[in-house]
């Protein structure tokens, strides 16, 4: 399903050990509404992140560089718009895990449940449960969100296109490079690109870890899940 970014197995794991135990009569209405209603939700939009970023990487492939500066305009259209896409739906995709993961808690969800509203309200009832560990915040979010939240009103990439130059005996190459700002907050003008000079080698970055988040979280509540021989845990 994520290939090659990740195997996603647990994903798979926990679907069929919630039909099995939906089968016994084992999962609460409350919880199987709420598990239908988000994990398939949840998996769409990684699919969608999936999507985005082949596109992504199909426009710098297919690409020459005399094309992209000749038509720019219309270049930075389609990078922009994959972009925006690959972000929200990974963003969405974090937000949707906390409401799901409450849900295998039986935990009713606040008005605004974000990412790490999954652990803040796990804690008030469960200090000590394992998962919370799992629900911090993972080291690479802030840089994320940084971008997700600057795409609500701004453009990633304002105009700014590289050429990557290989050389392979007698034969040289041209690749175009889409460098991600240092800051998408400062003016255009001002931007610096030495973090994430490639922006489709930081979406590949972003998406394995995401996935590899994702399928941590499903693993332990689906082991848990079999060991209860029930849900809510």
């Amino acid at each position: 399903m994520f290939s090659p970014y990740h195997r996603f197995t647990n994903c798979n794991k926990l679907e069929k050990i919630i039909e099995d135990l939906s089968t016994l009569g084992n999962v609460a209405d409350d919880v199987n509404k709420g598990y239908k209603r988000y994990h398939f939700a949840l998996v769409h939009k990684m699919k969608c992140a999936r999507e985005h970023l082949d596109s992504i990487i199909e426009l710098m492939s297919n690409t020459q560089a005399a094309d992209a500066f000749k038509q720019t305009s219309d270049f930075l259209f389609r990078v922009n718009m994959y972009l925006d896409g690959f972000f929200f739906t990974c963003g969405s995709a974090m937000d949707i895990l906390a409401r799901e993961v409450l849900t295998y808690f039986a935990i009713p969800l606040p008005n605004r449940v974000y990412f790490e509203i999954a652990k803040q309200e796990l804690s008030n009832t469960r200090p000590t449960d394992t998962l919370l560990d799992r629900l911090d915040d993972p080291s690479w979010r802030d840089e994320f969100s940084l971008y997700r939240n600057a795409l609500t009103h701004e453009l990633i990439i304002a105009g700014s296109i590289n050429i990557s130059i290989s050389v392979d005996g007698d034969t040289e190459g041209e690749t175009l490079v889409l460098p991600l700002p240092d800051d998408p907050r400062v003016d255009v003008m001002d931007r610096t690109f030495r973090n994430n000079p490639d922006a489709e080698i930081f979406c590949k970055r972003h998406i394995k870890r995401l996935l590899k988040l994702i399928n941590i979280i499903y693993g332990e509540i689906a082991t848990r899940a079999t060991a209860n021989s029930s849900l809510p845990l």
